[in-house]
């Protein structure tokens, strides 16, 4: 069964709700996991913040830390993951920022670097990944790795 009937089926099995906030991923992420018939019992919404400005006026994310550590990273993801979950009120959220390329990263953070986040009210948690090859590899790459993440948290935290 593909990850993305597995979240399906463990959401409306198990009455979760989920949003999504994402930056990399440009609402692909979102498209996806409602392309399984049905998702709408479950899937809240979800927002594109791909430009800083709707990170920070939009989901609430701090000015000053993007300005202090860029707009990928693990704390800029996990404030991300926490404001969209209360804006849409769901069970858990999914956040992404990252370098999908081919321009952009840093030495630290170079280009196919993808942050995640995952929400609840239990708690907030975070990874990062490093995704070889092309852009739409890269977006492609992380929706998966992503969900598989969302669905590893949801199985642990509930």
């Amino acid at each position: 069964m593909c990850v993305f009937k597995q979240l399906h089926f463990f959401c409306t099995q198990n009455n979760v709700s989920l949003s999504s906030a994402e930056s990399c991923t440009a609402g692909f992420l979102a498209s996806k996991i409602v392309s399984v018939s049905g998702a709408s019992t479950f899937f809240k919404g979800g927002l594109i913040t791909y430009q800083n400005e709707t990170k920070i006026n939009v989901l609430g994310v701090s000015k000053s830390l993007i300005k202090e550590k860029s707009e990928v990273c693990r704390e800029v993801v996990e404030q991300m993951a926490k404001h969209v979950r209360d804006k849409f009120s769901s069970d858990f959220s999914i956040a992404t920022s990252g370098y999908a390329g081919p321009g952009g990263g840093t030495e630290e953070n170079p280009v196919g670097t993808v942050f995640f986040a995952i929400s609840s009210q239990k708690a907030t948690v975070s990874k990062r990944l490093v995704f070889v090859g092309d852009r739409e590899s890269v977006v492609m790459q992380a929706v998966v790795k992503g969900v598989e993440f969302l669905l590893q948290e949801l199985k642990n935290q509930k």
